[in-house]
């Protein structure tokens, strides 16, 4: 959960301070994300897309950390705006709109060299 939040205060830091002052943890939502390798936050043929993904890369780990940031990003104008209810189900609960190849092309974008 720190690798976490350390690579979203790297990659956004008004959105990680936000969620600081608001006392949102990682594992508040985020657990579930990672222990499940996202698996219950979209539809099975993206989960499946995602973990072809994932188990593709060599950096399994640190890819499926950059793909927890970048759907944080993707939210960020409404994690900006939220209180820490809307924020909380936002996150424990994230948008089934948002488009897998979206985030997937948003966790290699920012990935570090």
């Amino acid at each position: 959960m720190h690798i976490l939040m350390s690579s979203l205060r790297d990659s956004d830091p008004a959105v990680h301070q936000h969620l600081l002052s608001q006392h949102i943890k990682p594992e508040f939502f985020a657990f579930r994300w990672i222990t499940l390798l996202l698996s219950q936050e979209f539809e099975l043929p993206d989960v499946l897309r995602l973990w072809d993904s994932l188990f593709s890369d060599s950096q399994r780990f640190g890819f499926l950390v950059d793909v927890c940031c970048a759907m944080i990003r993707l939210v960020r104008r409404n994690v900006l705006k939220n209180d820490f209810a809307s924020n909380m189900k936002l996150l424990q609960n994230y948008p089934p709109s948002t488009s897998i190849e979206e985030v997937i092309r948003a966790a290699i974008k920012s990935r570090k060299p």
